[in-house]
């Protein structure tokens, strides 16, 4: 790990498949990642190198915020990676999936620059083990 990276493992007891699934397809995203405070409300994906996500997630106040991606490379069963922005932050990560074995998940985010992963880590760690731990649940049903 470099210090601009934050990696996330975690180990999922589920084929490979089903994982990537769930963390690729719409159908399945809007049933698992649901921050306590926060709901995704509109969910869009193109899983195809070239193609975009679009996460909207509202707060119980209403306030909207709004994840966008777009797809670098995908390779299905075992990772995908993209480039994240948001319409609340300049900040623009590169994010990697990598699923291996019978299911190492690994999350790594590139930051532009020490001091932005520095400011971004608290958030990306508590929200990560917070929505995986959806995900985690949502696998085992």
């Amino acid at each position: 790990m470099s210090e601009r990276e934050i990696v996330i493992t975690r180990k999922f007891a589920a084929p490979r498949q089903k994982v990537f699934d769930a963390l690729t397809q719409a159908k399945h995203l809007v049933r698992w990642m649901q921050p306590s405070n926060m709901s995704l409300v509109e969910c869009e994906v193109d899983l195809r190198v070239g193609g975009s996500f679009r996460y909207v997630f509202a707060r119980p106040g209403g306030r909207r915020l709004e994840v966008r991606g777009a797809y670098r490379k995908v390779d299905a069963p075992h990772g995908f990676a993209y480039t994240e922005s948001y319409d609340f932050s300049p900040l623009q990560i590169q994010v990697t999936m990598e699923l291996e074995g019978e299911t190492l998940f690994r999350q790594t985010l590139v930051y532009a620059t020490k001091e932005e992963r520095d400011a971004d880590l608290d958030g990306v760690t508590s929200s990560a083990a917070e929505v995986y731990g959806n995900l985690e649940r949502y696998l085992s049903q």
